[in-house]
């Protein structure tokens, strides 16, 4: 009997969750079947577990029957019946997680019942309690299509079955039903766009080539589209984000409803901190072929700031985040508000990285001061895990040396990298092409220390033309200087 699933059910069931299901197995409303009631009481014991030999069939039976011979039809009856009223009990505890759903059901029944005023008394209330919050809620267009449809049944029933006997009547029920077909429309937009968001930002689908077709036919079909509500409009302007067919403009409107429409919603603070990093994210993307994102990406971080909002609800920091902040303020030379950010969220970041942090900041401070020197003896303090920091880690070193011209340990950083870059096969695809095409560049800019003038314009030519090559702005720096010093 330790392999049953009425065990697995029973093994989810918090505390509190045992003590109302025993109180169900006794209440006649929901059983009748005193072997149940006596099944449970002789099982419950063993939870949470439910490993132990008494729980053998046949010892329970013997337990629960002493005067009768093992029956294994009966028992299996029994536990089967316990079983279904487990369902039972999940299901009602479900329903009763949403006060809508209870309230829908009830007014159901009150109007089916033709308790016409208490009905429409409830419906006025559950409406209210509905409206204004479609930001957090992914079916607030499904709960407004099924207040639409109780509100179309009590205009059907006071016009006595036939809305069209007279204009007072007809108006308002196809006003109704209109709305209605909205409403559902508009819950199928938003469960659709978020469905799609989801997929395109986990990246972790199999068939992407597909999905993204999908994505960009659905954007075809929609994207002209003027919503009122600010979910759709967010979603819309993410999924265009994601799919790179944002214009500067729709950017900034989207920068703008994060900004100033979800604060003045009242939207939980982990929705606004997700899409500020969404953000960030894209401009650090685009800051490769345009240097004015990395200010916009920075202008995301201060309103974080501004708001107090960087922590999650594990209250520390996303590692991640610490990170990007750290490489985007830091090439922005923004030193001082750096100091002042690990100053002020030192203790919101955990423990294991608050040491690294510091150092990472300080490796890349010196670098841009010019400092390589003491970049590189602050990379060599650093003990990252994960292999986005070691990739990190891993190419200041390659442009460390190279500013220092220590051409013999960059040869065999250089190295080091190709085979961590060829090793790690949990470095997405897309971000470890980005990786080895730095590493091949590096590696034809050392080439050319020694080249002629037109090798060197070959060079530069070919980094132009590169869309989102990393560092792009470094290669052509570093391949100009080359250029002063052969006149």
């Amino acid at each position: 009997m330790n392999n049953t699933i009425l065990f697995d059910m029973l093994r989810t069931f918090s505390v509190d969750e045992m003590k109302k299901f025993g109180e169900m197995t006794r209440s006649p409303y929901f059983n009748k079947l005193t072997a149940v009631t006596r099944l449970f009481d002789e099982i419950k014991t063993y939870y949470p577990d439910f490993r132990d030999p008494k729980l053998m069939k046949d010892k329970v039976y013997q337990r629960m029957f002493p005067d009768k011979k093992y029956n294994y039809g009966s028992m299996k009856n029994i536990i089967y019946d316990l079983q279904k009223l487990a369902e039972t009990f999940i299901a009602d505890q479900e329903i009763k997680r949403s006060n809508f759903d209870v309230k829908w059901s009830m007014i159901n029944g009150l109007h089916e019942r033709k308790l016409s005023a208490l009905s429409e008394k409830n419906l006025k209330e559950i409406e209210r309690t509905v409206t204004g919050k479609e930001i957090v809620d992914d079916d607030y267009f499904l709960k407004l299509y099924k207040l639409d449809r109780i509100k179309r049944s009590h205009i059907y029933a006071s016009a006595k079955g036939n809305p069209n006997i007279n204009e007072k009547k007809q108006v308002p029920y196809f006003n109704q039903l209109l709305r209605s077909t909205t409403h559902l429309k508009k819950y199928y937009l938003l469960d659709t766009l978020r469905n799609y968001n989801y997929i395109i930002t986990n990246k972790n689908i199999l068939k992407a080539g597909q999905i993204l077709r999908d994505c960009e036919e659905f954007l075809d079909l929609y994207a002209e589209e003027e919503f009122e509500e600010i979910s759709l409009n967010l979603e819309m302007m993410f999924l265009k984000m994601n799919l790179g067919k944002i214009t500067e403009k729709e950017f900034l409107q989207f920068r703008e409803l994060v900004f100033t429409d979800l604060y003045e919603m009242q939207a939980d603070k982990s929705i606004m901190l997700a899409y500020s990093i969404y953000l960030m994210n894209y401009c650090r993307i685009k800051n490769k072929t345009d240097k004015k994102y990395l200010r916009y990406a920075f202008e995301i971080i201060e309103n974080l700031s501004d708001n107090d909002n960087f922590v999650s609800r594990s209250g520390y920091m996303n590692i991640v985040l610490v990170r990007n902040i750290l490489l985007i303020a830091t090439e922005l030379k923004e030193f001082h508000w750096c100091e002042q950010f690990l100053k002020t969220y030192i203790e919101s970041i955990h423990p294991d990285y608050r040491d690294n942090m510091i150092t990472f900041y300080h490796a890349h401070k010196n670098f841009y001061e010019g400092n390589f020197e003491q970049s590189l003896e602050f990379l060599s303090k650093l003990t990252f895990d994960d292999i986005y920091n070691k990739n990190y880690i891993k190419k200041l070193l390659v442009i460390n040396y190279y500013e220092l011209k220590y051409f013999d340990l960059l040869n065999e950083q250089i190295e080091s990298y190709k085979k961590f870059l060829s090793n790690n096969v949990s470095l997405p695809e897309s971000y470890k092409e980005g990786s080895v095409k730095f590493v091949d560049y590096m590696c034809e800019l050392c080439r050319r220390t020694d080249g002629g003038k037109s090798d060197l314009l070959f060079l530069k030519k070919k980094v132009k033309s590169e869309k989102e090559l990393q560092n792009k702005e470094w290669f052509i720096e570093k391949i100009e200087e080359l250029e002063a010093s052969k006149k």
